[in-house]
């Protein structure tokens, strides 16, 4: 498995695309949090700082489809420098001005509205950067690189927040969001990107059944996410140990790691189809005693546990998106289904925060956890339906021969 991945970095521009990738990957990491632990400390509220949350989620994600939309007609290059500097100004704005329930909800709002395109745009650059027969690898290598900046970016956000400021913690969301959408812009593979010409008679991305089905499973899973991520600094400001929010964040992330680089790796001759199916259904049952585990090592590690189980589904279901997509939706499609998953996720993190305040945290991760089975069910159905295709093709991996 270390040569597997070894052998990636020895390909050209793989590197260089990853560091073009890290600060702005961190940015995202970190922003929730931040921006958590500043409206609940500048209103008070832990209900405000969920709502506020669930209202720039919400926001991001309806416009995350018309910004794919941006990238697939223009390229990558302009909507992601007009963008990222929009970003970086947003979240100054949030950490200076944030000082009412409306005062943030508004300014997370704007914040969600511009956020740059930075993972739906990275995506499809793998396939120019290391040919079609690598991609599964590619895919596991980028989810980890993902993952590793969730993984810091919650401790990161945590430590600056504690120890410095909450506002000076979203003014580093904002520093490293200007620097690493700058870097992937004017990197040579985004900047050569070519939109994927549409094909005559291809559907529009939503009138396509293989896809109104995923963003069926996109909404349950939004919900589950959205609920399990307001519920887990919630349960520790509640328990009055924030410090404890960000380790648990993380492990999130170092679960996910494992998984990624196991699927990028060693998930060779797996349909993507049926590796997403199994792995989700794995992680549903390892989430089912999550409100139950006290605060603490336990959870910290059952939370490990069940994201590692995730973790490869993040690989299959770019793969399964690539097979089953409408041509010419190379980042559009993407976009859409983040649409519908980001906005379920608002949903879930601004009901989420308010149950935790009226009732239990524990309730809200309960809630989480449920909804997390609703995707292996309709993953079944669509091995026998509309996503059949993905049943059958699996993305070969071979060898990477060393370059000089």
């Amino acid at each position: 498995m270390v040569r597997t991945y070894r052998e990636m970095f020895r390909i050209p521009g793989v590197l260089a695309l990853l560091i073009s990738a890290t600060f702005p990957r961190l940015s995202y990491s970190m922003v929730d949090l931040a921006a958590f632990f500043h409206i609940q400390h500048a209103t008070g509220s832990v209900g405000t700082a969920g709502i506020a949350l669930g209202v720039g989620g919400l926001f991001g994600s309806l416009s995350a489809a018309p910004r794919g939309q941006l990238v697939d007609r223009f390229g990558q290059t302009v909507p992601i420098l007009i963008l990222a500097p929009l970003y970086a100004a947003a979240c100054v704005l949030l950490g200076s001005f944030a000082s009412s329930a409306a005062s943030a909800i508004l300014l997370s709002a704007i914040r969600g509205t511009v956020a740059p395109p930075i993972n739906m745009s990275i995506r499809p650059l793998w396939r120019n950067v290391v040919g079609e027969e690598r991609v599964r690898t590619a895919y596991g290598l980028d989810s980890a690189h993902m993952n590793i900046m969730q993984l810091l970016g919650p401790v990161l956000s945590t430590l600056i927040a504690l120890h410095i400021g909450t506002a000076q913690a979203i003014d580093v969301v904002a520093a490293f969001m200007l620097i690493g959408g700058v870097a992937l812009a004017l990197n040579p593979h985004s900047k050569s990107w070519v939109p994927e010409p549409r094909v005559m008679g291809e559907p529009s991305v939503l009138r396509s059944p293989a896809m109104r089905l995923l963003a069926l499973e996109g909404a349950s899973m939004g919900m589950a996410m959205g609920f399990i991520m307001i519920g887990i600094p919630a349960l520790a400001t509640l328990a009055g140990d924030r410090a404890q929010a960000g380790p648990l964040m993380s492990a999130i992330g170092v679960g996910s790691i494992v998984g990624t680089v196991w699927a990028g790796a060693k998930a060779k001759n797996v349909a993507p189809l049926l590796g997403l199916r199994n792995s989700v259904l794995a992680c549903a049952i390892a989430l089912i005693p999550l409100a139950w585990v006290p605060i603490g090592p336990w959870l910290m590690i059952q939370i490990t546990v069940a994201f590692a189980m995730m973790g490869p589904a993040q690989v299959f279901y770019l793969e399964t998106i690539d097979i089953v997509r409408p041509r010419g939706t190379a980042v559009s499609s993407l976009g859409t289904l983040w649409t519908i998953e980001g906005s379920a996720s608002a949903l879930a993190s601004a009901l989420g925060g308010n149950v935790a305040e009226w009732f239990s945290p524990h309730v809200t991760l309960l809630l989480g956890s449920i909804c997390v089975f609703a995707s292996p069910v309709i993953f079944t159905v669509g091995m026998r339906t509309v996503l059949r295709p993905a049943l059958h093709k699996a993305s070969p991996i071979t060898s990477v021969e060393p370059s000089d």
